[in-house]
């Protein structure tokens, strides 16, 4: 084993914001005013100033050293963000740049003595739109310094380099390279012995051990871009009884080289697994076995140490997390990860979707950086077995959006695929993740909706584009070749708690509440400061409660909405797999399923109802039912194991307080073969039941096989007695509407007048100046506004269409609405299936906003003053309580007021029960909540 000194520790800091520390040689050991620090150290830790200092730093420190003349030094760095200049004893010794993958130097025996002085200078450049950053420093906080460990290894003059492993199960033979550095002899021989290294060490026998001798050979791989210098030593084995590497059985295996020449003796060691990665018939296959990809995007930035993993207990905690809700995948977002996290993921079987960090402008320049750290990135991790994916780009960042309209650009990435296909060919590549495709293995989308509120889109979405229109997600002239197809990013917001994090940051609100983003990461609702001013506006109080509550409500809403989420993908076989967005939050982005400080949220110990390898689903498209009528269910059953048998369905529904309905329960019983996929139509048939008044419901499904529930679910309805619902007294007159809508009102038992009386209740969609005067003189009227900007005549009312389709933006946002007001309706205040078919597509908007034009983006400006006139019930926010709107608002209007409202009820009511019951309580409430304002 070759001797090492960590020098992770204490060292001496400096920051040099003038860059004259070289000028005033503060390598010889007087860094002024230089304080003890950590290393691994990121100095953003630091907080102040340097959360946004770049520029020169500078770290010291003395270093000991037993030197023995027959061993040569080098000093290891794992990683410097984001370059570095070394001097030792005052001499400089090198420099590198380059701030994600390791990198060494020799240190000359001439200038080593019992006590050293070492000094780094590290520069963090400001103008960074040519170097591969990832999102440190564009969407969160910037990570700069010495941010991974620092070893002083002592090496034989002719040593070992670098050992990969490459399987081939298919031969059952595994082939061996070496690199040496240094002079070799004709009697120079390498030596390999391969032995278990498992968390099943009891199951490994004698046989389980491989030795041999590695040959001389005049080739190098090609993945190999900096041995021009190296000797490279290779062999081929058989290993027909070796275990095969999977999530399920994650064998490792570890190989020692031992390199004897002339007296001299080094040894190298390192893991690998035996495994086998492809894409063939529409599915991603391991081992020769088609598997479902169940992954989440993982960004792995820390609440405290940023960009570093905490601890080793931190990584096994985390991989166990990702495992027991249901992942078998975390795809490492942009960003280099540990090689020990990579390690723990190979040890525990976790998957792993691997991308290089992003460069911004295109340049020959940030070209050529990003091709050198991909190619060290793909060296350094060679060996790991749960690597089965790399991106190359992501969403065309250093593309400059623009790969579908430019040649050179196609004809890059073209190349470059190929490139790293020859650099190793035994892993999948994704050119250009989530956008369009030139040349890949894997046909990707990165597709984000709201649910429930788009839910039809979503349907749609997935049915006529990501499935029905596979060529569309490739640049013209290019076309797909049934590569899988995945959506490898979707995903919805849930608030954490302020509390709870204050609580973590010791009672301070993070750095991070202000938005460490560049410009355009500014927005309103990217800013958790947000939050905290317009909590107490726009109703958004009075509906969610404090800020904890609606913390917990947000997340009870982001749970509901990746579950349709994914339950749509998964009743869609074409489907290969998916990578929700995320696995944690990170800072201000709080889509994660585990909070930023690793702990679930709200329901998510239900995950793997629709996240697990089996999953029973329910596939209904009407979510709100009469009492009396008839309603069918199709039954979906998804087993990605393939391993059920003597299967039976267990069925029954329960109303709010977890109370069983007489007679809606069943079981029903399958003969059939084992299969991944099945659907059964109309599996379930019930009879409404005569409910008091209205109420939610929910239908539990357990899937027996063998005895034993192998999964369950639940899925949210509501039942509704038409006959016992509440109605208005007041009469109301219909102004512009369809006469089919006054029929309803009628049919509902509501009293509809063709007279305008002083005091009478208008209903319309057309705010013309006869009612502006009605409203004006005293009377009330409630403007169906659903329409937004198709309106006729809106009065002076201004309308936001929100996004449709498909948007980022949308789906960090929730609609909300002041349950108390709407006392006896069941709904839910973040609006759950009851608001399905209702939601609006228009809100009034009380945050100036952006809407996207023809040939520019348009911006266009909000009404804060409306909601300090008005009381809002129900409303729109992104975010961190951001771009705020009205979907029903209450607004004064001379001696009289108008309700505002954009949910869809025109069509609905009369026929969706909630519908219903909305306009009957506004009709209701109309005069006596003004009144009582």
């Amino acid at each position: 084993m070759r001797k090492t000194y960590s020098l992770d520790g204490s060292w001496n800091f400096s920051i040099d914001p003038k860059n004259i520390g070289e000028l005033e040689s503060w390598y010889t050991g007087n860094i002024p005013n230089a304080r003890s620090v950590e290393v691994p150290h990121i100095w953003q830790r630091e907080g102040g100033q340097l959360v946004s200092y770049n520029g020169a730093a500078w770290y010291d420190r003395q270093v000991k050293i037993n030197s023995n003349e027959h061993r040569d030094y080098y000093l290891c760095f794992g990683a410097v963000d984001y370059s570095c200049r070394v001097w030792w004893n005052g001499q400089y010794i090198g420099e590198h740049e380059g701030g994600f993958t390791p990198f060494e130097f020799f240190i000359d025996s001439s200038l080593i003595q019992e006590d050293n002085h070492l000094a780094i200078r590290v520069y963090d450049y400001e103008a960074n739109a040519e170097i591969p950053i990832g999102k440190q420093g564009s969407w969160y906080t910037r990570v700069s310094g010495i941010w991974q460990s620092v070893t002083i290894e002592e090496r034989a003059r002719t040593f070992i380099s670098n050992v990969l492993v490459t399987p081939d199960i298919d031969q059952g033979s595994l082939e061996i390279s070496s690199f040496v550095a240094g002079e070799i002899t004709e009697h120079t021989v390498m030596n390999f012995v391969i032995n278990g290294h498992s968390l099943r060490e009891d199951q490994w026998g004698e046989d389980e051990s491989y030795s041999g001798t590695l040959e001389l050979v005049d080739a190098t791989l090609p993945i190999f871009q900096e041995a021009a210098n190296l000797t490279h030593f290779k062999t081929k084995i058989n290993v027909p009884d070796m275990k095969k590497w999977s999530p399920a059985t994650p064998y490792l295996y570890e190989i020692e080289v031992t390199l004897v020449s002339e007296g001299i003796v080094d040894s190298y060691q390192t893991t690998f697994g035996y495994r086998k990665v492809e894409q063939k018939n529409g599915r991603i296959y391991l081992n020769n076995e088609p598997m479902y990809i169940r992954g989440a995007l993982d960004q792995a930035f820390y609440p405290d140490t940023i960009y570093a993993v905490p601890s080793v207990e931190y990584i096994q905690k985390e991989l166990k997390a990702a495992k027991d809700m249901g992942f078998n995948l975390l795809r490492k977002h942009i960003k280099a990860e540990l090689p020990l996290y990579l390690y723990w993921a190979d040890r525990l079987g976790m998957l792993i979707w691997a991308e290089p960090p992003n460069y911004v402008k295109w340049t020959a320049t940030a070209q050529k950086r990003f091709v050198k750290l991909l190619n060290e990135m793909m060296v350094r991790d060679y060996n790991h077995p749960s690597i089965i994916i790399w991106s190359i780009y992501n969403e065309e960042w250093g593309l400059e959006w623009d790969l579908e309209f430019d040649k050179e650009k196609q004809e890059h990435v073209a190349k470059l695929f190929d490139e790293v296909k020859s650099w190793d060919y035994t892993r999948l590549y994704c050119d250009n993740s989530g956008w369009t495709h030139v040349k890949t293995d894997i046909n990707d989308h990165h597709r984000y909706f709201a649910l429930p509120e788009q839910i039809k889109e979503w349907e749609n979405d997935l049915d006529e584009y990501v499935i029905g229109q596979r060529e569309r997600n490739f640049v013209t002239g290019f076309k797909s070749n049934g590569e899988p197809l995945l959506v490898s990013e979707f995903g919805m917001w849930g608030l954490p708690s302020i509390e709870k994090l204050r609580d973590y940051y010791k009672g301070k609100e993070p750095w991070w509440f202000v938005n460490q983003g560049d410009g355009t990461h500014q927005d309103d609702y990217k800013k958790p400061t947000t939050a905290l001013s317009n909590h107490s506006k726009f109703g958004i109080q009075e509906a969610l409660g404090d800020l904890d509550s609606l913390s917990v409500i947000s997340q009870k809403r982001m749970f509901r909405g990746v579950k349709s989420l994914i339950e749509e993908m998964r009743k869609r076989p074409e489907i290969a797999g998916y990578v929700v967005t995320e696995f944690t939050d990170i800072e201000w982005e709080t889509n994660g399923w585990l909070d930023f400080m690793r702990e679930p949220k709200e329901e998510f110990t239900r995950l793997v109802d629709f996240n697990g390898p089996t999953c029973i689903l329910a596939d209904s498209s009407d979510k709100n039912l009469w009492s009396g009528e008839s309603a069918k269910f199709e039954i979906v059953v998804v087993d990605d194991l393939a391993h059920l048998n003597d299967i039976s369905i267990k069925w029954e529904f329960f109303n709010e307080h977890q109370e069983p309905y007489e007679n809606l329960t069943g079981e029903i019983h399958f003969n059939m073969d084992l299969k991944t996929y099945w659907k059964t139509e109309g599996a379930i048939t019930i009879t409404v039941p005569e409910v008091e008044r209205s109420e939610f419901a929910k239908l539990n499904l357990m899937l027996v096989s063998n005895g034993e529930v192998i999964a369950s679910n639940v899925e949210e309805f509501t039942f509704t007695n038409k006959n016992a619902i509440q109605r208005p007294d007041s009469s109301v007159y219909v102004h512009h509407l369809p006469q089919e809508f006054s029929k309803q009102l009628v049919k509902n038992g509501i009293s509809v007048t063709n007279e305008l009386n002083k005091d009478g209740i208008v209903v319309t969609d057309y705010l013309d100046e006869k009612i502006l005067t009605h409203i004006h003189k005293g009377g009330h009227a409630i403007f169906l506004a659903e329409a937004g900007d198709h309106l006729v005549e809106n009065g002076h009312y201004p309308f936001r269409q929100l996004p449709p389709g498909e948007s980022w933006p949308r789906a960090s946002s929730m609609n909300y609405i002041n349950t108390e007001w709407f006392n006896g309706v069941p709904l839910h205040p973040e609006v759950g299936w009851e608001g399905s078919e209702l939601f609006p597509e228009y809100v009034i908007p009380f945050a100036d906003y952006k809407k996207e034009g023809t040939k520019r983006t348009i911006n266009m400006f909000g009404s804060p003053r409306l909601a300090e006139e008005s009381t809002v019930l129900a409303g729109y926010f992104q975010g961190w309580l951001g771009q705020n709107g009205g979907s029903i608002v209450h607004h004064r209007d001379g001696l009289g007021s108008v309700l505002i409202v954009t949910w869809k009820l025109i069509n609905q009511y009369g026929k969706h029960p909630i519908a219903t019951q909305i306009l009957n309580k506004l009709i209701m409430k109309v005069k006596g909540d003004h009144d009582e304002n």
